[in-house]
């Protein structure tokens, strides 16, 4: 005899798990995503030109995690309750801007 679970706890299994799957997502591409940062910082002043390209991979790479994190968690990309996470994304990205050049 099997047991299976009701489909309301089946729902929220799946929802803990897409959320636990989003959360591991976002930690390790934040984590490119700083790499990138950091990469531009570390090149120095220089190489200003191969800085300046991986600030603006860095601007694509924000909006990437912030969509995929969107779709792992089954909800629409652009909302406008969606826009203050994005925003948060890019304040690495614009930080930079000002920190590297």
């Amino acid at each position: 005899m099997t047991s299976r679970l009701p489909d309301s706890s089946e729902e929220s299994l799946n929802l803990v798990r897409r959320r636990i799957l989003a959360i591991t997502w976002v930690v390790t591409a934040i984590h490119g995503l700083f790499g990138t940062l950091g990469g531009a910082y570390a090149l120095g002043s220089d190489r200003r030109g191969d800085q300046i390209i991986l600030l603006v991979v860095s601007v694509p790479l924000a909006f990437i995690i912030f969509g995929v994190t969107r779709v792992i968690l089954d909800k629409p990309v652009f909302t406008w309750r969606s826009l203050p996470f994005l925003l948060v994304l890019l304040v690495p990205t614009v930080a930079a801007f000002f920190w590297i050049l």
